[in-house]
């Protein structure tokens, strides 16, 4: 969307829009913080420190993925344009993570309380900012387009997208079932679900009770990465961000496996050391089956390059690597559960 020029000054409305969701996010964050029992001023403390942070990191992230581009283009400029956008979500997820550690250093608080305070209030400030992108970028957030996606005139299903070869599917051409790609083509609106999806997570974080300072924030991280790694691989095209040097692998992806890892590996330590050993066993060839499925999947859903089951559909596909992405969950959650649970 263009700017509006008033004047001298210079006005984006994305980021005006989002300078004023960061007001209810604050004292969303201000109002949990007071309930959990933090000192006063620790509100002010995280606001403070999480937006440069915040604003860094996303941009610090964005530009370390496309640091193949800007080699290529010897535009190393373009790095500090940032009024041209390419911000990584999970650069600013570890930065307000960040921003919760120092505030908790700053206050001589709990970190991981400090973090569960704004965990509920980021998804729902994710649910606004996937809607807000795409609705004011075109072409952002889209997926398949709708004419190849349903296509009734292929019959292979080595060369088919959904297993429903609709002739008429005029009824999605619209918000909030599909979105126009700069080419005017109607493809599905991947942001809806992902909005959906940080919705959801909203509502599920705020009903964790009884956990340990930095439980909820844990649980956080492996429902987000869950539902990235599926909703991520619904995208087609546009705004996807890959691994420098080697675009045919989704970055979000990768670092939602991370980020997975990550997690388990603090569960761990969090546990009696004679019991680290027998939790390992049970939770990491879960993890590595799969995530060696999701693979797989990614890598026939769209492209087709797995010749043994190139007759499943994309949808298919994204189905399965939903189930997939359960399983982890499922395989993460007793270990979470042991990690965080209050101890007397």
């Amino acid at each position: 969307m263009e700017p509006i020029q008033l004047g001298a000054l210079k006005i984006y409305p994305f980021g005006l829009f989002f300078a004023i969701l960061l007001i209810p996010f604050f004292a969303g964050v201000a109002y949990l913080m007071k309930k959990n029992g933090l000192k006063s001023g620790t509100a002010s403390w995280f606001a403070v420190l999480a937006v440069p942070l915040c604003f860094v990191l996303a941009r610090l992230g964005f530009c370390l993925f496309s640091i193949d581009q800007i080699f290529g283009s010897g535009d190393y400029a373009s790095i500090f344009r940032v009024s041209e956008g390419g911000f990584l979500l999970w650069g600013a997820i570890a930065g307000a993570l960040l921003a919760a550690k120092l505030t908790g250093r700053a206050t001589r608080q709990s970190g991981g309380v400090v973090a569960d305070s704004m965990i509920v209030p980021a998804c729902l400030l994710i649910v606004a900012i996937r809607l807000l992108c795409g609705l004011l970028f075109k072409g952002f957030g889209l997926g398949l387009p709708l004419d190849y996606w349903f296509d009734p005139e292929e019959t292979d299903f080595a060369y088919r997208y959904s297993v429903w070869p609709l002739e008429d599917y005029s009824f999605f051409e619209r918000f909030p079932f599909a979105g126009l790609s700069f080419y005017d083509y109607w493809c599905w609106a991947v942001f809806v679900p992902q909005a959906i999806w940080a919705g959801v997570m909203a509502f599920l974080l705020s009903r964790v009770k009884d956990m340990a300072p930095g439980g909820k924030t844990a649980k956080f991280v492996i429902l987000h990465s869950c539902g990235t790694i599926v909703l991520e691989s619904m995208l087609y095209g546009g705004e996807i961000v890959h691994l420098p040097w080697l675009a045919f692998v989704k970055a979000n992806q990768i670092l939602c496996a991370v980020a997975l890892l990550a997690v388990i590996l603090v569960c761990l330590r969090r546990l009696p050391k004679e019991n680290r050993g027998k939790a390992a066993l049970v939770v990491f060839p879960q993890f590595l089956i799969a995530i060696g499925v999701i693979i797989l999947l990614e890598f026939a859903a769209f492209e087709k390059k797995i010749p043994e089951i190139e007759w499943l559909p994309a949808d298919a596909c994204h189905l399965l690597m939903a189930l997939a992405c359960l399983w982890i969950a499922l395989a993460i959650r007793p270990l979470w559960k042991k990690a965080y649970a209050l101890r007397s």
